[in-house]
């Protein structure tokens, strides 16, 4: 027995000891590659088994390999590294034959020199800047911290994001985000900037791009993770100002050779107050013949959930399917008092009113995708395909009482009301895109999108006593707007010596339709626009470059500027859109020199027709007056934009940003025609990073707003100082960080807004200063980025609503 034991012991290690790997080792373009190192190694603990290497014809075989499980890596010089895995040896396949590996080119051939070098912490291509993110820039940040370290970006106080001063959309690894701006700034500081790779700051985007991103659009781009297990962070913070607020945030990412999982949770709770001053002048040929003034004070609260889960399905090694799902539910809830007086020239005796608001509010919206991605060949030849739903769906309770008093102190017709408020859209999206290499050098892009939205907007409005709701007429109303929009677009790009370009045409159809139904208003909108888009870009020497920038942009209305149904400030004091708007169209000029990929000097000239420019005027003959926006004639932008971003050592970062412009405007408004030649305005900002200690750094934040004219708005100075530490711990995988916002709370905003036959001051003050403490931690490696859809990106960003007053 024994005997028979020895003998099958020893025939199945003959067996399994005669396993065979074979294969061959080409490039992209198929041809074979001689010489490459191969490396077998264990796949349970990498352990290297053997290694070969391809011969003169590029092909191999391993041969006497033991049954288990390996992975093979192949090497070459100027190639990146190849992994095989899932090479299983077993009695039943005792050879396995790869078939062709392609290897993929590291490095850039200029002039038949290949050149390697680490990434520069700014590059400048073409059509946009980026930014590669460094240990200085990321360590201990959340991503929202980052946005204000960037050259051109600016994030408020009350966490508004924008570009060169113009507003902005988000994109993370290439997909704008569908969220509001309170819950993209929770996501954001709820995302570690240690997983992010690198940001794109495209101030103009191409013709690949919707056209209604003429705004700019920063990118964000995670990390990829190659290696299977699971990786993640966690990211905490607190608070305090007048009210105390938090914020968690965790990423999970699993991996395996045929999925990839990503799981990415948010919370953030935000307590805060606004106080506002609004003081209106009515006028009677240019003469003031009566006045309000209301004062306004509001504590908010608002309490944010967004859940995030990713799919990646791996079909082959050229082939992904990825789904996503992003689900924000935001609740709100505000209470404010204010108290308003009234005078006139026939009544000087001011009348006096006490206006109560109880506000609460639920959003929730859904947004999930699915995105196929498939490697024609390794030459880069592609297509993606996309089909993306939105929905968002807002529901608002306005509970306000008003009391009015006469020239008694006893008030007067007291009444409470109760309006019930409810918007919805729904987004449906599909887009394809094709990118095919034409040679080493020049390549050529092309798309198509189409796009439908539903639009639904309700005003209920009850008039309430101790025992009745009647229903009140004068704000009851229903608001449908549909819209369809289809888009083709192509790009060509190349390289010849020291120049650089891109060139692209986009065009769009779109045909809109809405209806008022109880006042039986309804319109039609119906256009062909055609954007063209035209990017250089000139090394002159490794000191200098210049790029010229050219491209026509729209900005589509959002739906609430078309929305006619009002939203109340206080009971003297409305805002309302206006489905009579029409798009705007923007033509769009820079020229930037670059000195060292360091100094950066911008012109840049826009001319903007028909734009949007908001207006108030008399709501009713009580004195109630509505802000609602029109399209004016044209608007003129002039700007020269200086920015300086560098490591000077290695306990120095420094990044400054100036900004002199002119806004000048033609508008008619009521027959009267309003031609402003503006104002030359300057903004400031610096950002200063010192590293103490190799873990522990000091960092500095001050920004400046000189008086600045927009339109028929001109708005005060302001200035604020951001001061922090940071400290990193175990090893740099966890960060701690303390800062303050707004160190001497000097951040206040007030503006004149003037209009034909009303003038308004409008002061707002928010809870600004505000310590923070925040905690990071990073486990198991960077994070992979999910791949998502793009179809519905331009319509989301359209569907945000203003938060108001």
């Amino acid at each position: 027995m024994l005997s028979l034991i020895g003998q099958y012991l020893k025939a199945q290690s003959k067996a399994v000891n005669k396993g065979t790997i074979k294969g061959s080792v080409t490039d992209e373009k198929n041809i074979t590659i001689p010489y490459a190192s191969l490396i077998l190694k264990n796949q349970a603990d990498s352990s290297i088994f053997r290694t070969s290497i391809s011969d003169q014809n590029g092909t191999f075989t391993i041969e006497g390999i033991k049954a288990g499980y390996y992975f093979l890596e192949v090497k070459m010089m100027g190639y990146q590294t190849f992994i095989k895995t899932g090479l299983g040896i077993t009695e039943n396949t005792p050879t396995i034959n790869t078939g062709s590996l392609q290897l993929t080119p590291t490095a850039t051939m200029l002039n038949a020199v290949t050149i390697k070098a680490n990434k520069p912490f700014i590059e400048r291509r073409a059509d946009k800047v980026i930014i590669n993110m460094n240990d200085e820039m990321s360590t201990g940040s959340s991503t929202l911290e980052v946005m204000d370290k960037l050259p051109g970006v600016q994030v408020t106080p009350d966490e508004r994001i924008s570009l060169n001063g113009q507003s902005v959309q988000i994109f993370i690894n290439g997909k704008a985000t569908p969220l509001s701006s309170e819950a993209l700034s929770g996501l954001l500081k709820g995302m570690s900037a240690k997983g992010i790779e690198k940001i794109e700051l495209i101030a103009h985007p191409s013709a690949k791009y919707d056209a209604a991103g003429g705004g700019g659009i920063i990118n964000i781009i995670k990390k990829r993770n190659h290696s299977e297990g699971l990786s993640g962070n966690v990211i905490a913070g607190i608070g305090q100002g007048n009210f105390g607020k938090h914020n968690a945030g965790l990423t999970l990412n699993y991996k395996t050779n045929n999925i990839n999982i990503l799981f990415n949770p948010n919370y953030s709770f935000n307590k805060y107050s606004i106080d506002s001053k609004i003081e209106s002048n009515f006028l009677n040929n240019s003469v003031v013949n009566s006045q309000t003034s209301s004062n306004i004070s509001s504590i908010r609260s608002n309490r944010i959930y967004t859940p995030n889960l990713g799919l990646d399905f791996y079909l082959s090694e050229k082939t992904t399917l990825s789904a996503s799902a992003i689900k924000e539910v935001q609740l709100f809830n505000k209470n404010a008092t204010s108290f308003t007086e009234h005078s006139s020239i026939e009544q000087p005796t001011s009348n006096k009113e006490d206006f109560l608001d109880l506000v609460k509010t639920r959003t929730e919206n859904f947004s999930s995708g699915l995105h196929l991605t498939h490697k024609i060949d390794t030459s880069g030849r592609e297509y993606t395909v996309d089909f993306d739903y939105f929905n968002y769906l807002n529901n608002s309770d306005e509970n306000y009482t008003v009391k009015k008093y006469g020239s008694s102190a006893d008030p007067v017709e007291p009444s409470r009301s109760l309006l019930e408020q409810q918007r919805k859209f729904d987004v449906y999206a599909a887009k394809a895109d094709y990118s095919h290499p034409l040679t080493k050098t020049a390549h050529i892009e092309a798309g198509w999108k189409s796009s439908y939205v539903i639009s639904k907007n309700n005003n209920d409005l009850l008039t309430l006593d101790e025992t009745t709701a009647d229903i009140s007429n004068t704000q009851n109303d229903f608001f449908k707007y549909s819209e369809n929009i289809n888009a083709l677009y192509t790009t060509y790009g190349n390289s010849i010596k020291k120049l650089s370009y891109n060139i692209g045409l986009r065009a769009e159809s779109t045909l809109g339709k809405g209806k008022q139904f109880y006042t039986g208003e309804q319109f039609t909108k119906e256009y062909i626009q055609l954007f063209p888009s035209i990017f250089f870009d000139y090394k002159f020497n490794k000191q200098h470059s210049l790029n010229l920038t050219m491209n026509k942009s729209v900005n589509r209305p959002t739906y609430e500027n078309l929305n006619p149904l009002i939203r109340i400030i206080n009971s003297n004091n409305y805002t309302q859109g206006n489905p009579k708007l029409s798009p705007s169209v923007a033509y769009n000029f820079s020229l930037t020199h670059s000195f060292k990929n360091a100094l950066f000097s911008m012109i840049e000239y826009r001319r903007t027709l028909k734009d949007f420019t908001s207006f108030s005027s008399l709501y009713n003959e009580d004195g109630v007056t509505t802000t609602a926006p029109i399209n004016n004639n044209y608007s003129e932008y002039i700007g020269l934009h200086v920015a300086f971003n560098k490591q000077i050592n290695k306990w120095w970062y420094a990044g400054t940003f100036s900004n002199m412009y002119k806004i000048s405007f033609k508008s008619n408004v009521d027959g009267i025609e309003i031609n402003n030649s503006g104002r030359l305005n300057f903004t400031f900002d610096t950002y200063n990073n010192f590293n103490i200690t190799r873990d522990f750094s000091l960092q500095i934040l001050f920004r400046y707003r000189g008086k600045i004219q927009e339109r028929n708005i001109t708005n005060d100075p302001y200035g604020y100082l951001v001061a922090g530490v940071r400290q990193s711990l175990f090893g740099k995988k966890a960060t701690l960080a303390f800062s303050v916002t707004d160190i001497f709370n000097t951040y206040k905003i007030r503006y004149n807004q003037n209009s034909p036959f009303i003038k308004q001051v409008w002061q707002n003050k928010y809870e600004t200063r505000i310590g923070r403490l925040s905690f990071t931690y990073n486990f198991g490696g960077a994070i992979k980025r999910t791949k998502t859809g793009t179809g519905a990106n331009e319509e989301k960003t359209r569907t945000n609503l203003s938060e108001g007053y």
